[in-house]
This record gives C-alpha cells, structure tokens and sequence, in this order.
C-alpha cells in the first residue's frame, strides 16, 4: 500500500504562531576548516532521570507559586509567555480600534469599540460583510491577532494583525498577512477556514493544559485550559503535589493534613513531575588544549530543549494531550529537514520556528541549552550583542576584526548577523536561524541557497562573496556539506545514492540529518543491499533516526520481510517509533506470533489514538484508511475515507483514496462521483491538478481513453511542473496513436526529471517505435549514462546505433 497522497507545504500555508523573535547565540570559528557542522552524535542518556512519576498531579495555576517563587513569577510578567493569550480588554489589545479602516486588494476591514469590547466588520467565509467581536488577543510583540468566536467552540484568527513596533520602524499599523495577495472568502487561507483556526493551529502552544476536546460526530470543540496563557506548569507540569510537598516542609509535616511519611516520599523531585535543573549546575570555560567554550560538567539530559522544542519545533502530534516531563517524542513527531520546510543544506525556510535548526548545530552537540542564551523567566536574551557570545566565547579572538574583518560595532561586526541570519515570518517578525552556521557563499553557488555575506550586501553577487571569503580563509578543502548529498539525491545525480545511504550512517553527523536522508532514501529507487545498509540505524540512540528508519523498511518487498526486519520497532522505548512501526507492519499481522501480535495490538492503538489526535483534520482519517486497508479491514477504511472527506471536504487525497478503494471493490459509479468531488472540492489549483490527474487514471482505466485524456490535459496545464503527470499525458497520446502530440510532454517530462529512468525509457522506446531513431539514440545514450552497467540499456543503444545505418 502506498503512502498517504498528501499535498505539499507551499509559501501560502501559514500557522498561527507566537509573536516573538528568539535569538540565541554562541559561535565557533569561522576559520577551523570542516568546522561549520556539527560533529558526534552525543544522544545525552540521562545517568539521572529527569522523569518521575507523581500520581495525583494536577494543575494549580501560577499563583500557587508566587509564594515561593515571586522573583521568578515577576520575571515571567515581562515575558511574551505571560502574554501570549490574553482576554480582550483596554488593557491587553493594542490595536487601534477607533473605528480604523484597513483594506487589501479591495476586502475592507473596519476596528471599532462598543464600551470596553472590541469588534471588526469584515467579510465572513461566504463574502457578507457582518460585525465580529473580538473575545481574545494572541500574541503581543511584534505583531498582535485577534481571536473571534464562532459556532461549534471555534475560534478564528483575524488576517489582518496589528503591528505592535514601534512606529519609527515600521509598526503602528494594521498590516495583512498575504501582503501581495488576494484572499477572497472561499479561499483555502481566508481567515474563516481551517488554516487560521486556533484550536487546532495555535492553541496547543499559547495556553496552559490545554485540551482540544474535538468531537467528530458534530465537528464541533469544547476546548479546555487550565491557564490561558503560558503559566509555570506549562514548562514545569502540573504541581499540586509539589506545592503540597512544600507547605509540608514549611509546616514540618503539619501543614494542610500532610505528614513525615508523605513529605518523605516527595523529597527526592520536591513533588515534580520534571526536573529541568542539572544534577550538576554547570558553567562553561575555555579548555586551554581547543580554546573553545567546554561544560563545567557534562550535560546529564537534553530535556531542557525538549520541553521548549514542544512549541518551538516544526512538528505532528503523536498524543491528544502532553504533560510536562513526557519525553519530546512520546507525544510528538518532529519534521525532519525537508526540502520542502527547509534549504538544501538545512537553513530555514519555511516556518518552522527553531528546534530543527538547533539540532543542526555544534552548540547543541556541545551541551548548550536554551538557558544559556535566554533567561528561563523573562525569555530575554542574557546580554546584548556579542557581550551575549563572549560570555563563553574568548573575545580576543572572535571580537576582533581579525576574525570578522568588519569596522567594530558595525553590523557586519556582530556574531549574529553572521551566523545566525534572519529571516522575516508573518511579515514583521524577524527570526534567526539556530544552526548557527559559517557563512558559506560556496554553497549559494552550488545550491542556491542563502548566505549570510549576501543576506547583508545585497548589491554584490555570489562570486564577490566567494572571493572575499577565500581572501579571508583561505582557498583550502572543506569538508563535503552534508546539504550537498542531499541535495544531489533528491537531483537523481549519478552515484548520490551511495553518497545518502553513507549519510544515514555517518555518526560524525546530526541525528536530525541522519535521520533527513533516511527520509530522502524512502523516496528513491533502492535496492535489498542499500536496505540492509540503513537497517542499521534501527538501532540507532536517537528515536527520530530510528522511526525514519522503521518507515524506510516498508519498502522491503513482502510484509515478511518487513517484520522480520522491523519487528523489534513495536517494543521500542520511543512512542514515535512503535507507532510508525505499527503503520509499516500492518499487513503482516497474519504472520506475527502471539508475542508480535501483542505488541502490535499495543501499538496499533497507540497508532490510532495519534490519528484521533487530528480528528478535526482529514489527515488523521487518511492515515486510518491506510491503515485499516493494510490489515484487509476495507469496511473500516471507508468509514474512516468518508469521515474525512466529511470533516475537510477540500482535502483532495482522502478523496483520492476513497475513490481508489471503491474502484478496487468494483463499484465504478461511486468511485466516479468520488473522484468528481475530488475535483469539485479542491480549493487551489495544485489540488485541482492532482484532482485531475486522478481522475484522468480512474477513465483511462475504464477505457475512456478521450474523457481520461482531457482530464490529463487539464492537470498538465494546473501543473506545468509536474513530470509525472507530463510523462503520463505523453503515454496517453501515443496510446491514442498521436506521437507527434506525445512527443511535447515527454521531453517536458524529461527536461523537468532528467535523471529519471522511466522517462528516458519511455521517450527512447516510444521515438524507436515512431521511427525517430535519432531522437531515440539520444534518449537512450542519456539513459546509459546513468546506468552504465545495465546490459538491457546497452543493448537498447547498439540496436539504435544499427537502426541509424
């Protein structure tokens, strides 16, 4: 069973997010070679466990710890936590909502007062202009939206968002999020549709406990918080026990019915679900043999970054709620650096805040902390300027222009600008990237990705920053870029294949890049060797490595093979990876022995409950289609389909996949009218696309060759890009005997994948077939040049070369 049709992530899918710009610093030099990725593989297993289990825990609210804890409490007042949901009032909103217009691509929007409550008149999901109250702010700096009330529990937030800088730079103003774009109601990202929901986009990360509590019978929410902004207990967990722990040592026992016995219990984690303090309280100092910045002493855990990595991360929900002290992926599945989120060598792209990039990185790997940076309370940053890197850094030898050849004190002077660029999200929040990387205009080139050097001097071209780099550094090797393998392979160069599976590997590299091209290798054409090389990494320390390794299995060829290999998965520690363990051997139940089928039954449901977790999405239902489909259950997998088609109805691959399964049963009429809907329901173009090409194979299928074709034509023209759909077009016209019309799309196939076998086959074999032979030899010459072993591609070549005698 393939995977799950899913659309991809395009500059148009915008979450809903915190407004505020985290900064962390600390920098190694530029002129180590190799030096500028992160090195070892260090999986920090906790010799202490930072995890207790404290039964009866429960939420009590930041007030309770104000008692003790008023330095920190008063910190936390000033942080962007405290504020980062508010109710509505004089007090909280910053907008200028005295009857302020604002208007984009002709969409009005007017901010008016009724007393102390705030209201907008815009347009709602179906075009009519109606009033809306507001009922909560999110976010405070540098940007505040506003959250809007509607049927079903529902909260939306507003596309027009206030700008809360200053108004020398820039703010005071009602801005749009899609500045350049027009967003009429209907549209996937207007601000009524799921896009900009906040229950399931934003709630999770801007509240205290919180509980979706979505009902898929009535597609409607009674959403819970214990707190509605982000309190203590959201980094610290619930603490009625430590609190009760406390008043018994402050009573001696006595206080509030505790006694010895039960303070005795809580003295060793004072009543705590997690520990975020080392065992050790460490510092850092220069080692005299590197001169580099080393920990006091070793780091014990990484579950500081992991409780900030909930929010702060790019990630899918493997749980319906998360407890402080619950391991990062027990209840969430971090992306991996894609090259739809991120650059090719893993600078940020896409919105994907900064966990991803903070893996990539040497300070990571070194035992830095988010605490090292940033203050715990007020999520300030611990200095200023470089005084924040110097902290550890030795100035002498990176504050000095003999390391950054720029004027002191100018931008070019400071660590950040140089290894941590910005990028702007939501139009006015400026975010830098965590991989805290050496600029490397080398790989601009090679790449096309961004460098720092011409971030800043936007007026010169690469080749000017190549230069005056090599001036600086020197023209010496460096050390392959892991961005450049992955970048060749996801290209289809020549002999990239081995260069990726050696990068799943490489232990000198960042799990999180192992784990990128254990991803890339999934969609590859491999081979059982190259599959047994990467079933290493099942193994592997880090849970995300092993969970893109348990789904890289699934492309053994028998659901023997699979258990045999996977297997193990179902036990793993890690809930990510039992439950994509789960997924890659469903169709192998019925080979499982009793002991197998056990664990798989327990991680079945921990499957199904990650699905459930997305229940106001189709996604989730999608997956249990599949799922329900690999164990032969097609009753339950057409539940699941058309739920949610019910729940998304624009969510084209549910579609797809629904209409698949009833085209398999035979029953042609429905998986017709499913596949029309398809089309009718997509709401962009790309989706449409693909609605049609669906389609088009449903007709061809049926023999509809001329219907089918027009289809296919019409996801050509949604999808100019796509050469699979340019390849398949090409097929069909020959089909229909229509070479000359075939011919287009399948050297647009080819020009657009020209290292894809399949096309350069077909392009070889059907101009033989037309008698264009030397179109054919071309093909077929291009075609032997990435397979120069394959005897069959030779053979297709001498019988070319002696059809043009």
């Amino acid at each position: 069973m393939d995977l799950p049709l899913e659309l991809s992530t395009s500059p148009r899918s915008l979450l809903c997010g915190l407004a505020m710009i985290v900064v962390v610093a600390g920098l190694s030099g530029c002129g180590e070679k190799g030096t500028d990725q992160a090195g070892g593989t260090k999986s920090f297993e906790p010799t202490v466990s930072p995890y207790h289990e404290v039964p009866g825990a429960g939420y009590v609210g930041a007030e309770s710890c104000r008692e003790c804890h008023a330095g920190e409490f008063n910190d936390w007042l000033q942080s962007d936590h405290h504020k980062a949901m508010q109710p509505a009032t004089p007090e909280t909103v910053l907008g200028d909502f005295n009857d302020a217009t604002f208007e984009h691509f002709g969409h009005r929007w007017r901010f008016y007062k009724k007393g102390d409550e705030f209201w907008v008149n815009a347009e709602d999901a179906d075009g009519q202009v109606k009033n809306f109250k507001v009922e909560y702010t999110f976010g405070f700096d540098p940007l505040q939206q506003y959250l809007i009330p509607f049927p079903g529990g529902r909260y939306q937030a507003l596309q027009v968002c206030w700008d809360s800088r200053p108004k020398e730079e820039g703010g005071q103003r009602w801005f749009h999020l899609y500045p350049k774009e027009e967003i009429p109601p209907g549209d996937i990202l207007h601000w009524t549709r799921p896009h900009f929901n906040w229950n399931y986009m934003c709630a999770d990360c801007h509240s205290t406990d919180l509980h979706k509590n979505h009902d898929p019978d009535t597609n409607s929410y009674a959403t819970t918080w214990s707190e509605i902004n982000v309190s203590c207990e959201a980094c610290h967990g619930p603490a009625s026990e430590h609190v009760k722990w406390a008043r018994a040592a402050q009573g001696e026992g006595g206080a509030n019915g505790a006694d010895l016995s039960e303070l005795q219990a809580y003295l060793k984690n004072k009543g705590l679900v997690v520990t975020l303090k080392e065992p050790v309280e460490a510092g850092w100092a220069v080692s005299p043999e590197t001169g580099q910045p080393v920990r006091t002493a070793p780091l014990n855990s990484t579950v500081q970054v992991q409780t900030c990595a909930r929010c702060h991360s790019h990630r899918e929900l493997l749980a319906p709620s998360f407890v402080a002290g619950q391991s990062f992926l027990d209840t969430h599945l971090p992306s991996v650096l894609s090259d739809q989120l991120y650059h090719q060598d893993g600078q940020v792209d896409e919105e994907v805040y900064v966990y991803g990039s903070f893996l990539q990185s040497k300070m990571y790997h070194a035992g830095v902390r988010c605490t090292d940076c940033h203050h715990p309370h007020t999520m300030k940053l611990l200095a200023t300027g470089n005084a924040l890197c110097v902290r550890c850094h030795v100035p002498e030898k990176y504050d000095s222009t003999a390391h950054h050849f720029h004027p002191p004190q100018s931008t070019g002077a400071q660590c950040v600008d140089c290894h941590m660029p910005v990028k702007h999200y939501m139009v006015v929040d400026p975010r830098r990237d965590h991989s805290l990387r050496i600029p490397r205009p080398d790989l601009t080139k090679k790449l096309g990705v961004p460098n720092a050097c011409n971030q800043c001097h936007g007026d010169k071209d690469v080749d000017w920053a190549v230069s005056a780099f090599e001036d600086w550094w020197g023209k010496g090797p460096r050390n392959a870029h892991y961005g450049e393998i992955l970048a060749a392979a996801r290209h289809g160069d020549p002999g990239s294949l081995d260069r990726l599976v050696a990068l799943a590997n490489d232990l000198d590299r960042p799990a999180i890049v192992r784990a990128t091209a254990l991803s890339d290798l999934a969609h590859q054409e491999i081979h059982q060797d190259t599959l047994k090389y990467a079933a290493a990494r099942l193994t592997d320390s880090d849970p995300l490595v092993r969970h893109e390794a348990v789904g890289l299995m699934e492309r053994w060829p028998t659901p023997g093979d699979r258990l045999r290999v996977a297997g193990p998965g179902l036990q793993d520690s890690s809930r990510a990876v039992r439950v994509e363990a789960a997924r890659v051997l469903a169709q192998a139940v019925t080979l499982m022995t009793p002991e197998q089928r056990a664990s798989f039954d327990r991680a079945a449901g921990e499957f199904e409950e990650a699905q459930r977790a997305l229940s106001d999405r189709a996604t989730g239902y999608l997956r249990l289609g599949l799922f329900y489909l690999d164990q032969g259950r097609a009753a339950d997998a057409e539940v699941a389909y058309r739920k949610g088609t019910e729940i998304e109805p624009d969510h084209v691959p549910t579609w797809i996949n629904l209409g698949e399964l009833l085209f398999q049963q035979n029953r042609m009429a429905d998986a017709e009218t499913v596949f029309r809907s398809a089309v009718s329901s997509a709401s962009l173009d790309e989706n449409r696309g693909v609605a049609h090409d669906a389609l088009a194979r449903f007709l061809i299928r049926l023999k509809r060759y001329d219907e089918g074709l027009e289809e296919l034509k019409e996801a050509a023209r949604l999808l100019p890009g796509d050469a699979r759909i340019q390849y398949f077009l090409g097929v069909a016209y020959n089909s229909l005997g229509r070479f000359e019309d075939a011919l287009g799309p399948l050297k647009k196939a080819h020009e657009l994948d020209p290292n894809n076998s399949e096309y350069l086959i077909g392009l070889a074999t059907i101009c033989r077939d037309a008698g264009r032979i030397d179109e054919a030899l071309q093909a077929a010459e291009a075609l032997l040049r990435l397979n120069p072993a394959d005897p069959q591609t030779s053979q297709l070549v001498e019988q070319l070369r002696q059809m043009r005698q």
